[in-house]
């Protein structure tokens, strides 16, 4: 791609060339981006438990259709037997994760070597005032304190009109104001500073982009 020089008339002008520059940048990341499938999820229950559970569902329809006795006797072993199952595959996976830990390696510490850390305790507060206030240790108390705080602190708003605002807001704009001239080397010195590690703005186009944009044409 050839860079093409084009004059800046005014700030629509700029405005139009600078979305256009934008919609390129945004295209080219697209296409350049590798089209990855989204992973699917695997579901480790086994085959035994899902056809229990479809069971399950099956009954529990069939009940609130009819609700006799007998699809309520049969949703509700169909439900207990799901849950003895459940139980024994977790005690199953508790006894091999227990039998996995070893004293060699430590990690039979992993499970409690967090269980000695302290706890934080909740300090009581004490008003900032001359003389010291009381402390206020619960939980009732420290909001009390906290809303006492705030309505010192915080006042209304004014809504009286600012009458230098009204009058700079109520000044015609000039939209016929000459642009300063500048040149590509002087865009390619700026974009040169960029800082990589700063974020990109709504239109997603990062320092990164705009320097490799047309890198080989400067």
């Amino acid at each position: 791609m050839v860079i093409t020089t084009k004059k800046l008339k005014d700030y629509k002008h700029i405005e139009l060339e600078t979305n256009n520059l934008i919609k390129v940048l945004q295209n080219g990341a697209k296409e350049a981006a590798s089209n990855s499938d989204p992973q699917n999820t695997t579901n480790n229950k086994p085959y035994e438990i899902k056809k229990l559970i479809a069971g399950k569902r099956i009954a529990r329809s069939t009940w609130q259709r009819t609700y006799t006795p007998d699809s309520r006797k049969r949703y509700n072993k169909t439900t207990n037997k799901l849950k003895s199952k459940l139980h024994e595959m977790r005690n199953e996976s508790f006894k091999a994760y227990v039998s996995s830990l070893r004293r060699d390696d430590k990690t039979i510490w992993n499970p409690i070597k967090h269980k000695k850390n302290p706890t934080a305790s909740q300090l009581p507060i004490r008003k900032n005032s001359t003389p010291p206030g009381t402390w206020a240790k619960s939980d009732k108390e420290k909001a009390d304190l906290f809303a006492e705080h705030l309505s010192e602190v915080f006042s209304p708003h004014n809504n009286d009109p600012n009458q230098e605002v009204e009058q700079d807001l109520a000044t015609p704009i000039h939209q016929h104001e000459r642009l300063k001239s500048f040149t590509l080397n002087e865009i390619k010195n700026e974009i040169t500073k960029l800082n990589h590690k700063k974020a990109p703005g709504i239109d997603h186009i990062t320092a990164k982009m705009l320097k490799e944009y047309h890198r080989k044409d400067y």
